[in-house]
């Protein structure tokens, strides 16, 4: 019977095989390492957007709160003459509120630096001054319960500054429309603020972010 070699069959050497897997598991770590990437990415940018909305939202309540701002000379009988307490990082602002099928109130809105958040607080609306006063009272000193609503996180600085009446009309050389001086002998014009800026300073931010507001009640 005549000899038949044995013949090779079809197949990957050892060899070829390591090298084969060596050459997936590259790839394999790049595509991770990419996927990780973009991962990262839409992190910081989410992140981002919410900051972002967060500041617009903060604004807007901003805007809405100094819009409805007392004026002091058309309510002599105030707390201190005043509507508005500017501190580097705390506001107070008694505002008009209206409500639906009710006479006009006010309350007294806070705005303050707490833990790195900028939080706002709006009390009860009301009609009596007496009631406004320790309103206003509370807002200077707020209880450690206070459940007050986070308008901005992750703030490493905040600060609040205004521009008074008397400086403005002092500066044009005008005096005080003679509708409104009528009645507010005890306004005292220092009082009364006209503007409000506030510089905002998030944390891994290079710049912070300046809005200029105008007091509705000035």
């Amino acid at each position: 019977m005549p000899y038949k070699p044995l013949t090779r069959r079809g197949g990957f050497t050892l060899v070829e095989l390591l090298v084969a897997i060596s050459i997936l598991a590259i790839v394999a770590v790049l595509g991770w390492r990419g996927l990780d990437s973009i991962v990262r990415s839409r992190e910081s940018l989410t992140a981002e957007l919410e900051q972002t909305r967060g500041l617009q939202l903060t604004f807007a309540q901003l805007q809405s709160d100094c819009t409805q701002n007392v004026n002091p000379l058309n309510y002599p009988n105030l707390p201190e003459g005043r509507s508005s307490w500017i501190e580097p990082e705390r506001l107070i602002l008694i505002r008009n509120v209206f409500p639906d099928n009710q006479a006009p109130a006010m309350q007294v809105v806070t705005y303050r630096l707490n833990n790195a958040n900028l939080t706002r607080f709006e009390s009860i609306t009301t009609h009596d001054l007496k009631v406004l006063t320790q309103l206003l009272l509370q807002a200077r000193n707020p209880p450690d319960d206070q459940v007050e609503v986070v308008m901005q996180k992750n703030l490493q600085s905040l600060l609040f500054s205004g521009w008074p009446l008397s400086s403005l009309t002092a500066s044009a050389n005008l005096n005080p429309p003679p509708s409104q001086a009528v009645g507010v002998q005890n306004v005292n014009q220092s009082n009364v603020t006209t503007g409000l800026q506030v510089i905002l300073q998030l944390k891994n931010h290079d710049k912070p972010m300046t809005k200029i507001f105008i007091l509705g009640g000035a």
